[in-house]
């Protein structure tokens, strides 16, 4: 036997036919007339699979097609979370995602998102999923356009895998299906054989490492961004306007200058007892701590005002450079000048 055996090529994850056969009328008005033994109940096109649009990386608005590599990015890509994997410890468990009526239960809102890097994030009140492209779901889309391309498989199969886990009784599949996570004529007679079919044929060598990890917090994820990879808008930014922003950072300064309040109260105490005549450390302390609680509020004032001033600059400045450079790219637009 060789040394090196060869790769196994790629295989759809699953052989069952979930959606219907599309009408034919409705992805093709200038196909031909049927002639005799034509197949009246043809495949389903890939066109058919795809979203009415989508948005480029240049913010143009196009038609997608199956065989555009950018477009099966734009759908599938984790390359943000991937860009951290290695601090996903700290942001959530390596494990599958708990089940939809467990999310409920925890009180979060399913919010579905078609942005994928988004899928299973999390605040305390809100849960992100992706609801899964009708594409996904047609075994002969994975053979042509998904199994040549073992990075978009890779992502695609720990994206249905995820699905495993959240849609596992009937109470989530109809959860799900309130949600419009799932196509409509998908049954649960069909999702129960498909999910048989996923885990028994599953590969978790061939999944993107991602999804090893399952629910992620998007406050950590946003402090990581901040942090580690200095993006002051971080992750997923809550702040859709500046009032938000200084709203967010006053409450921070309101629990720091509480807790000021208390400290300064209990020194006070501590300095009218007798105990305190002879300790000169803590006289000292309680003075320069009473000099810097009048300080610091002005300076963490005048330091959020001046972010604040800043983060307007910087806005401006990104606006007026993107406005420039999307009209010098866009000859349409320079008509518009």
């Amino acid at each position: 036997m060789s040394a090196l055996q060869k790769e196994e090529p790629l295989r759809p994850p699953f052989s069952l036919k979930i959606l219907g056969p599309a009408k034919r009328e409705d992805v093709q008005t200038n196909l031909p007339p049927l002639g005799a033994g034509q197949d009246t109940n043809p495949p389903i096109p890939s066109i058919s699979l795809l979203p009415a649009a989508y948005r480029t990386r240049e913010n143009d608005i196009t038609i997608p097609r199956p065989d555009d590599l950018d477009f099966l990015k734009s759908e599938l890509s984790v390359d943000r979370l991937n860009e951290i994997h290695e601090w996903l410890m700290i942001v959530g468990r390596p494990m599958p995602p708990r089940a939809l009526h467990l999310q409920r239960i925890k009180m979060r809102e399913i919010c579905p998102t078609e942005q994928m890097d988004l899928h299973l994030t999390w605040s305390p009140k809100r849960m992100f999923i992706k609801p899964i492209p009708r594409f996904l779901l047609d075994a002969r889309f994975w053979e042509e356009h998904l199994c040549g391309n073992s990075w978009l498989y890779g992502c695609a199969m720990g994206f249905l895998l995820s699905y495993t886990a959240l849609v596992q009784h009937e109470s989530d599949f109809w959860i799900a299906k309130d949600a419009h996570l799932l196509p409509e004529e998908v049954t649960w007679h069909q999702w129960f054989l498909l999910v048989r079919q996923l885990l028994n044929c599953h590969n978790l060598s061939n999944i993107n490492k991602r999804y090893i990890y399952g629910e992620l917090r998007i406050g950590r994820l946003n402090m990581i961004y901040r942090l580690r990879l200095g993006k002051t808008r971080g992750y997923m930014s809550s702040c859709t306007t500046y009032g938000d922003f200084f709203r967010d950072n006053v409450n921070s300064l309101i629990t720091l200058f509480a807790y000021t309040t208390i400290a300064l109260s209990a020194m006070q105490v501590g300095l009218s007892t007798t105990y305190s005549d002879d300790n000169g450390a803590f006289q000292r302390a309680s003075y320069g701590f009473s000099i810097f609680s009048i300080i610091a509020p002005l300076f963490s004032v005048a330091a959020m005002l001046a972010l604040l001033i800043g983060l307007v600059i910087n806005n401006l400045i990104a606006t007026l450079r993107y406005r420039q450079q999307r009209f010098a790219t866009s000859p349409q637009l320079k008509f518009h000048q």
